[in-house]
């Protein structure tokens, strides 16, 4: 086999897009060689910021092969008499053959007796040089950018106008260390102009530290591209400039997070070499959270850790051998330091005057023109707190930790730290409060209350409130009266997300709200557990005025929270019809029988989102211990609804009207399992049981019967089975296995 060797040289990409370029030159240079039969094999991309490197191994030349060309069907191609239609006739013409000797065949084989004409048509292989311009062109054209721009470029692919990341000024394409001519031509016109790139040998080194060596260097191999390359301060693969940097910040000896920035270092530079600055003494004192957003967030250095866990040096990354790095150091250290100073300032300004004293200035900071100021908001995330207490939700210290955290979470918008450093919100507030010793509980939901994003569990601020349950449910209180607010708010102003469409990260808002009561509420046995639904409702009426019907706000919102709460469980690892079967099963809770009959299903999810959590959890454990068991159940179940949703059953069962033995057999069935005890897991054990009756009752029973009350006893009987379930799941919404 051939070696093939591409190089594309541009102006710098932006780092997030190269992994993903990468990736897709691999994928679609193997989907394109592959259609030209080339059989590729090894192939693999590399990349820096100037560059995507591409070696594969290709066939030197095309197999001969046959390929098949269909013609009309035998119906078009014989007349009535059984002769040759002109149809016929064309088809072995333009294919330069008698009509003798065209073929027959089925051209789908799911329709073998559907017979058309066949030509076999014998293909001589080509030399690979002679398609490779087609496939790099295919190629190129195919690269997805998250933004493309326009370069005066022309492509002689048919389709013209060429934009691409940005724009290219070499490429090397070789095939066994010759030239596969390709070329790429300025756009002229609108039209094809000069050659703008041409195929050829020559790459290039790092923009600045080989030139002293020669801007460019030929290369016939990806050996000989590797080697160049690194004799000019270029490593092409990524996992070395990894490994470098990795190795730079080691020989440093101290702790620290990256916060994600050796990635991104990784991809910044084409030669990364690690320099130490120190932070000035006067400026080590600061919040290690301030140190850390001027350095990390603004300056995408690394903060490096003493073994006390102060901050007293920086890593940064340039792309250089590191000869000047003395001076590169200073020019870095006086940017830290005229931000450290600025921050510095803000700090001792803000500590003059109490964080609660700010509450009355948050009127002055509009949250929405339609919803009021952050004061406004403030005044009604207390008032939501306080009505989960009304709810049984909070209580004593909790409840008043909790009330004044709402009151005091937004007051630190109006800092001058928070100012300048937006990043900070949430956290300056802690940060105050603590030194003006407020109740370490208050200052940890102020901080955190912005959370939580992510929708695993494992996710921040998890960590934070491990063991400590009673924080946790403050800082929940907090986060989900501050979420459900804005909810309130913007559906109330009709802004509910539509499609792809949420400006107002409302989605994440909702997500946030279902994953602070799942994760961070932790009611003891017999506590009261959130309800989401009564709490929209609460959150609806803090607001005076909204565009929308209070009754039609609630509704949407409602729903909007249901399906976050569904896909929250979904991207936990639960199937999705497990999660449906939960989240829409009817409310058959004996509480719920007074209720309008016309309430929607996920009411009882929505009301209690931790039982809906532990429902799912146990229906997926039960069925994966016997999922034959939920494949039949759920057949049956189906059937079952099916039924009862055609006829009114009675009231209750009546035994004396049994007539056959499977009825009696699933009554008593059922009986057995409703005086049953224990968690869901072992119900759902128990409801296992019910298979065979339920298989037996529908074999050997006629449900509609003539008889109007034996007709409507056996759909009440239906109905009692359905609802053991409907306690747990809708079990008719399973399908398949697992």
């Amino acid at each position: 086999m051939a070696e093939l060797l591409l190089e594309v040289g541009f102006e710098e990409m932006p780092a997030p897009w190269l992994p993903g370029l990468a990736e897709q030159l691999r994928v679609l240079f193997l989907e394109a060689a592959a259609r030209e039969f080339l059989d590729p094999k090894d192939a693999a991309a590399l990349y820096t910021p100037r560059r995507l490197v591409l070696r594969a191994l290709v066939n030197a030349r095309q197999p001969d092969r046959e390929e098949p060309v269909w013609g009309p069907s035998l119906k078009v191609a014989r007349d009535a008499a059984g002769k040759w239609t002109g149809a016929a006739l064309g088809f072995a013409k333009k294919n330069g053959v008698a009509v003798t000797e065209l073929r027959e065949g089925a051209k789908e084989p799911a329709k073998p007796t559907e017979l058309f004409l066949l030509h076999v048509r014998r293909v001589t292989g080509k030399d690979t040089a002679a398609v490779l311009a087609g496939v790099l062109a295919t190629v190129l054209r195919g690269l997805a950018f998250p933004k493309r721009m326009s370069w005066d470029a022309w492509l002689d692919d048919g389709r013209g106008a060429f934009p691409f990341g940005r724009p290219i000024r070499w490429l090397v394409f070789l095939l066994d260390g010759a030239i596969v001519p390709f070329a790429i031509h300025a756009l002229d016109g609108g039209g094809k102009g000069p050659v703008k790139v041409a195929s050829g040998r020559a790459t290039r080194g790092h923009r600045f530290l080989s030139k002293g060596q020669g801007a460019t260097v030929e290369v016939r191999s990806y050996a000989e591209l590797d080697k160049a390359l690194r004799a000019r301060f270029v490593l092409a693969d990524p996992v070395e400039r990894a490994a470098r940097i990795d190795e730079g910040l080691k020989a440093k000896g101290a702790s620290f997070d990256d916060h994600g920035l050796r990635a991104e270092w990784r991809d910044l530079v084409e030669y990364p070499s690690v320099l130490i600055g120190e932070i000035p003494a006067e400026f080590r004192s600061l919040p290690p959270e301030v140190l850390e957003t001027v350095l990390v967030h603004h300056q995408k250095y690394i903060s490096l850790r003493n073994k006390d866990g102060s901050i007293a040096r920086f890593a940064a990354v340039i792309g250089g051998d590191g000869e000047a790095a003395a001076g590169i150091v200073r020019g870095m250290r006086r940017v830290v330091v005229a931000r450290l100073r600025d921050a510095a300032f803000f700090l001792a300004e803000d500590k003059k005057r109490a964080l609660p004293d700010r509450i009355s200035d948050l009127a002055g900071v509009t949250f929405h023109q339609g919803l009021g100021s952050y004061r406004d908001k403030s005044e009604r995330m207390a008032k939501l707190v306080e009505a989960m207490g009304r709810h049984g939700l909070l209580s004593g210290d909790a409840l008043r930790s909790a009330t004044l955290a709402a009151r005091l979470a937004k007051a630190d918008l109006v800092t001058l730290m928070v100012r300048e450093f937006p990043e900070l919100q949430g956290v300056m507030g802690a940060i105050y409060l603590q030194a003006e010793g407020a109740p370490e509980e208050v200052a940890t939901a102020v901080r955190w209350h912005y959370l939580p994003i992510a929708v695993e569990a494992s996710a921040e601020p998890a960590a934070a409130f491990a063991g400590r349950d009673q924080a946790a449910r403050v800082f929940a209180a907090v986060a989900l009266a501050d979420k459900l607010d804005t909810l309130a708010g913007y559906f109330g102003l009709g802004e509910s997300p539509t499609g792809s469409r949420d400006p107002y990260g409302l989605r994440r808002a909702a997500q946030g709200a279902v994953r602070a009561v799942l994760d961070f509420w932790r009611p003891k046995p017999g506590e009261a557990a959130p309800d989401l639904q009564a709490l929209v409702d609460a959150a609806i009426a803090g607001y005076s005025a909204l565009k929308q019907p209070a009754d039609v706000a609630a509704r949407n919102l409602a729903g909007f929270l249901l399906d976050r709460l569904e896909y929250v469980l979904a991207v936990r690892g639960f199937a999705a019809d497990e999660v449906a079967a939960v989240v829409h099963a009817p409310d058959a809770r004996p509480e719920a029988a007074s209720r309008d009959p016309a309430t929607p299903a996920g009411t009882r999810a929505l009301a209690d989102p931790i039982d809906a959590l532990r429902r799912v959890e146990a229906l997926q454990a039960a069925r994966r211990e016997r999922p034959e068991d939920f494949v039949a159940l759920a057949e049956a179940f189906k059937r079952a609804k099916n039924i009862v949703a055609q006829a009114a059953a009675a009231t209750a069962v009546d035994a004396s009207l049994f007539e056959v033995d499977a009825e009696r057999a699933l009554f008593e069935a059922v009986s057995r399992v409703e005086q049953a005890k224990g968690g869901y897991e072992e119900r759902l054990r128990g409801l296992g049981a019910l298979r065979a009756p339920v298989a037996r009752f529908f074999d050997d029973v006629l449900v509609m019967a003539e008889d109007p009350r034996v007709r409507a006893n056996r759909l009440a009987l239906l109905r009692q089975t359905l609802s053991l379930f409907y306690r747990i799941a809708d079990i008719s919404r399973l399908g398949g296995t697992a």
